[in-house]
């Protein structure tokens, strides 16, 4: 390799680890706020700050989602069964999910789906891609409440 092919990979270099330091340290904020969606329905809100929630009851059974104590020695502090898309026999599956208020996390504990890919996911804190279970159509999602006092009118 010549000498100009060290400088262009050593820039290359330096300009992604800039990239990556901003984007670390000066990047979004992490949110407080945490919401629980079952299809396009957000059912639990929940407030990291403040240590509340606010359950709405699901369109397809109002007596979704039940608040349920959560899985014993996992870290939870509350739980809530979701009613979701997916179908055994015709029954639709019922989706658990845990809130952690120490460590500002949200996990799907228990799901009845084939794949388990939302519970292999783990606690969620916000950073990454959100936590999703496909089939039941449930997914949490972290978001910035960006409230300056402002209604948008110039």
């Amino acid at each position: 390799m010549k000498l100009r092919d060290y400088l262009i990979i050593g820039g290359l270099l330096l300009v992604v680890s800039i990239a990556y330091v901003i984007f670390t340290f000066f990047g979004p904020e992490v949110s407080t706020v945490a919401h629980i969606y079952q299809g396009n329905q957000i059912v639990v809100t929940v407030d990291f700050e403040k240590k509340t929630y606010e359950v709405t009851p699901q369109i397809k059974d109002s007596n979704y989602p039940k608040t349920t104590e959560p899985i014993a020695g996992e870290g939870g502090d509350v739980a809530f069964i979701l009613l979701g898309s997916y179908q055994i026999d015709g029954n639709f599956t019922e989706v658990i999910v845990e809130i952690d208020f120490d460590t500002s996390s949200i996990r799907i504990a228990k799901d009845d789906t084939p794949k388990q890919i939302g519970v292999n996911r783990n606690w969620y804190n916000g950073k990454g891609l959100p936590a999703i279970s496909l089939p039941s159509e449930v997914f949490i999602v972290f978001e910035i409440e960006d409230d300056q006092g402002l209604d948008g009118v110039i």
